[in-house]
C-alpha cells in the first residue's frame, strides 16, 4: 500500500531500504546489488511504480514497526533536512528518470561484485542513497550528485580495467593468448 500511494517516490523508498539494509551485511552485498540493479532497470524502461514480486508485496509492516523505522531514519538523516528540498524539477521526472535508472543499474552491478576490499559496499551505497533521496524528495541536485558519483565509478572501472589488462598482457603473450 505504501508503494502504491507514493507512486514514483516508491522507487526512492525501495532503493533506500535496499541500500540501508546492505550496509551492515559486509560480504553479502550481491543480492542487494542485484535487487538495486533490478529496480534501476525498471526506472530505465519507464515504469512509474516499482514492481515487486507478490510475496514481497504481501509483507505487512505494523504501525509500530513503521514508527520505529521512521524514528531510526529521522535520527540518521535529520542532520541533512536543511540540505534536501524540491529543486531542479526537470532532473526529477520524465526522461531524466531513465538516466537515474541507468546509474542505479551500474551501481547495483558494482555492489553485486564480490570485491575483497573492506568497506567497498559504501563506495556504491552512497551514490545509491543520493538517488534514493533525490527520488523521495524530488531533489534534482541530489540526483545530479548521484549522476556524478556513478560517472566517477564508470571512469574508475575503465581505468582499472586498463591497468589490469596492461599488467596481464605479458602473461597472456607468454601463455600464447593474444
Amino acid at each position: 500500500e505504501i508503494l502504491d500511494a507514493t507512486a514514483s517516490a516508491g522507487f526512492g523508498f525501495v532503493i533506500a531500504l535496499l541500500a540501508l539494509t546492505a550496509i551492515p551485511f559486509v560480504g553479502l552485498s550481491t543480492p542487494f546489488g542485484v535487487a538495486i540493479a533490478f529496480v534501476g532497470a525498471q526506472l530505465l524502461i519507464g515504469r512509474t511504480r516499482p514492481w515487486l514480486p507478490g510475496w514481497i508485496r504481501r509483507v505487512a509492516l505494523s504501525a509500530s514497526a513503521l514508527t520505529r523505522i521512521a524514528r531510526w531514519l529521522n535520527r540518521g538523516t535529520g542532520w541533512m533536512s536543511h540540505l534536501v528540498r524540491e529543486r531542479l524539477g526537470p532532473l526529477t521526472g520524465g526522461p531524466a528518470l531513465g538516466l537515474v535508472g541507468l546509474g542505479l543499474v551500474v551501481l547495483g552491478v558494482g555492489l553485486a561484485l564480490p570485491l575483497p576490499i573492506p568497506g567497498s559496499n559504501l563506495v556504491f551505497i552512497i551514490p545509491v542513497l543520493m538517488y534514493a533521496i533525490g527520488l523521495l524528495e524530488r531533489d534534482g541536485l541530489m540526483m545530479l550528485v548521484g549522476h556524478v558519483m556513478a560517472l566517477a565509478h564508470v571512469v574508475l572501472a575503465i581505468a582499472a580495467w586498463q591497468v589490469v589488462s596492461a599488467a596481464l598482457a605479458p602473461l597472456a603473450r607468454w601463455v600464447g593468448i593474444s
